[in-house]
């Protein structure tokens, strides 16, 4: 993904778009609540601007921001074009500062500027319908407390994927790491999806964290430094979600995940165009577990020194699979 200062466009630019109304072809406003979604770009703008047209005449949608993440190609220029289109705004930040940093200054403009009472952070490799959408707002609003919601994933061809987390302590978070342990104690390592405690409705459950890839906040109930502070700045890739499960849970608030309707998406495609090599990913996701285990578990001198040692074995192993061996997953 790149990091550093971004080269020009110092700041973030606020060129947006005159916020019309699009015409309404998808179906029926369902009420009067703001509805704002963030796609987060970084050299992939040909995807995020596919997503941003696709979605744009949702009648459940006001309005799409469109935040480039300090692209190092052509992709703030090609953004730009959209500036004037119904409903979408343009935003670029001024480095690129991760996932959660660029998601973040699209929460602060959507809520400074748009007055959103719900924000959508949707990868620009997934594909989500306006019943979708909709049935995850609902589930926010019929669930006491409820602050995040998402669906079931799939993947293009229709099987379900990885759709939630439960935040376990660290040592389990270390087997779930290793690729021959997460295997081996899966069955400890989630909360299998019967035991789940339903939510405000029977197609609903109350989980500990949800992908990134797709997820409705309702910021109404977070103070202004909570949403000011959503993600951790530190974190560059990977754990933002099990981050803001923690923090929600410390806060009392909850988070559901709706069983009736899914989204698609395409696993990794954005990721894998910045970042190509398999242990390069792997790295990244250690270091945002250390972080996390430190700030979020916080754990001491004495596990998080074991913590590293764990990591670093699985590192070799990952390196040794992928680069000696030439093995993909």
């Amino acid at each position: 993904m790149g990091t550093g200062r971004c080269p020009e466009e110092a700041g973030i630019d606020w060129g947006q778009a005159d916020a019309g109304e699009s015409g309404n072809k998808v179906g029926t406003r369902i009420d009067m609540d703001k509805i704002c979604c963030i796609i987060l770009n970084y050299n992939d703008a040909a995807t995020a601007m596919a997503l941003a047209n696709e979605i744009r005449e949702y009648p459940c949608l006001d309005s799409i921001v469109l935040v480039d993440n300090c692209s190092t190609d052509d992709s703030w220029e090609k953004l730009k074009t959209l500036r004037h289109t119904d409903k979408i705004h343009v935003l670029r930040t001024e480095e690129n500062g991760g996932y959660g940093m660029g998601n973040q200054a699209g929460i602060n403009y959507a809520v400074e500027y748009l007055e959103a009472d719900y924000i959508i952070i949707a990868n620009p490799d997934i594909h989500v319908t306006p019943r979708c959408i909709e049935r995850v707002k609902h589930a926010l609003d019929n669930t006491e407390d409820a602050v995040m919601a998402s669906a079931r994933v799939v993947d293009p061809q229709g099987k379900d994927l990885f759709s939630y987390w439960t935040l376990l302590p660290l040592w389990k978070d270390l087997l779930d790491t290793g690729l021959i342990t997460r295997r081996l104690f899966k069955a400890m390592l989630n909360t299998p999806s019967y035991r789940l405690q339903n939510a405000g409705d029977e197609d609903s459950r109350l989980v500990d964290a949800v992908p990134g890839s797709f997820f409705m906040l309702k910021p109404g109930l977070l103070t202004p430094q909570d949403t000011e502070e959503l993600f951790d700045s530190h974190i560059f890739l990977y754990y933002e979600e099990k981050v803001l499960g923690r923090k929600f849970q410390e806060l009392g608030l909850k988070t559901v995940l709706v069983t009736d309707e899914s989204y698609v998406h395409a696993h990794s495609v954005t990721i894998d165009k910045s970042l190509k090599r398999i242990v390069d990913k792997q790295r990244l996701l250690h270091q945002s577990k250390m972080h996390y285990y430190k700030e979020y578990l916080h754990a001491g001198p004495a596990r998080m020194a074991g913590a590293g040692l764990v990591l670093d074995i699985i590192l070799a192993e990952v390196w040794f699979l992928t680069v000696v061996c030439g093995l993909r997953w």
